[in-house]
């Protein structure tokens, strides 16, 4: 190898490489070629198989003079790659070690050649692959589990955004961590409330300090239950809505600047609108139907739904009695509920009315 097996800082320094690389999601050649490298290896194989499923996962194969993938891992051309590892093992010399998940069954082998003109591998390189092949496992795992997290995250902030809740975390100190698209709205309007040195306050100074108290008692667990609070805009229109609740500590992860504090935004004067083509699938309409139960729930009267389709009020009203039919509905404000609390608002948000 290039360097002492023994020397624990140059080792940790390289394990830190490779784990780095299996952590940002880079392609596995890119920590195949890092162990080749450092190995003073001519090629190096790294083998990961599902036996839940039809077998193969994914193999690489990393050779000197060969480059790096830079978009990807090679698996259209694993066939290839099989057959170059079967004959490095019978014309290289080779070491390597395996271990299996115990979480899906799923096994991780590592294969690091040498020419047989050059000198074998000894006994304390074998240990190392033993250790990187066990880490390997765990970083694939790990950025796995890093990428599922941040997928469930993306959708929950997408619902939150498409059921007109903004939200906004915070840290232990009342610093905001990130927030959904309609939190960062919100607070780029500066109408009720506004950010100020990283920190979320409200834009009356009265109910900022209320706001404040409510941030403090939920990031120290002063207060373990939800506070709501109503906060003016400057614009004059309806009061914010907002809910402080703590993130019990259990669900913190990570360090100190970990989200403690989750605020809940609602303004009233925003509307959960329906795309029309969800509402037709659900409730088995006519698209003309469809469209004129779109703008009611929008808050529109049956004569202004009529006017935005261009359909006279007599059209409108024979479209809402077969509406009623079809849900079972005898009253607009029926309707307005029924559509408001389906599936109907998980959709896409529509750009406007048309």
């Amino acid at each position: 190898m290039t360097f002492h097996p023994r020397s624990v800082v140059e080792f940790g320094l390289f394990f830190t490489r490779v784990s780095d690389s299996l952590l940002s999601g880079a392609p596995l050649q890119h920590s195949a070629e890092l162990i080749r490298t450092q190995m003073a290896a001519c090629a190096v194989a790294i083998r990961i198989e599902d036996r839940t499923g039809p077998g193969l996962a994914l193999l690489v194969v990393a050779e000197e003079g060969a480059g790096e993938v830079a978009a990807g891992d090679r698996a259209p051309d694993a066939g290839c790659e099989e057959a170059r590892l079967a004959e490095l093992l019978e014309t290289h010399h080779h070491a390597g070690a395996a271990t299996t998940s115990e979480a899906n069954g799923t096994r991780y082998a590592l294969h690091v050649f040498r020419p047989l003109s050059a000198s074998g591998f000894d006994e304390e390189e074998a240990s190392v692959c033993e250790i990187l092949v066990s880490q390997l496992r765990r970083g694939m795992e790990l950025s796995a589990r890093l990428g599922a997290s941040e997928i469930e995250r993306a959708l929950y902030s997408s619902v939150m955004d498409r059921l007109s809740v903004g939200v906004v975390m915070l840290d232990a100190a009342g610093r905001i961590v990130r927030g959904s698209a309609l939190g960062q709205e919100a607070l780029a309007a500066r109408d009720g409330l506004q950010v100020q040195a990283g920190k979320l306050r409200a834009t009356c100074a009265r109910e900022d300090r209320a706001l404040q108290q409510a941030i403090r008692g939920a990031a120290h667990g002063e207060t373990p239950v939800s506070r709501g609070l109503s906060l003016s805009k400057r614009s004059g229109g309806r009061d914010l809505g907002v809910i402080v609740q703590p993130i019990p500590a259990e669900r913190r992860a990570g360090p100190a600047t970990a989200a403690a504090v989750a605020v809940y935004i609602r303004d009233p004067e925003a509307h959960a609108e329906v795309e029309g083509e969800l509402v037709r699938q659900l409730f088995d309409l006519t698209p003309a139907e469809a469209a004129v139960a779109r703008r009611l729930t929008a808050g529109l009267s049956l004569e202004d739904a009529a006017a935005s389709l261009d359909i006279s009020r007599n059209t409108a009203r024979a479209h809402l009695r077969s509406i009623f039919s079809k849900s079972g509905i005898t009253r607009q404000t029926e309707l307005v509920r029924l559509v408001l609390n389906s599936a109907a608002v998980l959709g896409e948000r529509p750009r406007g009315i048309a």
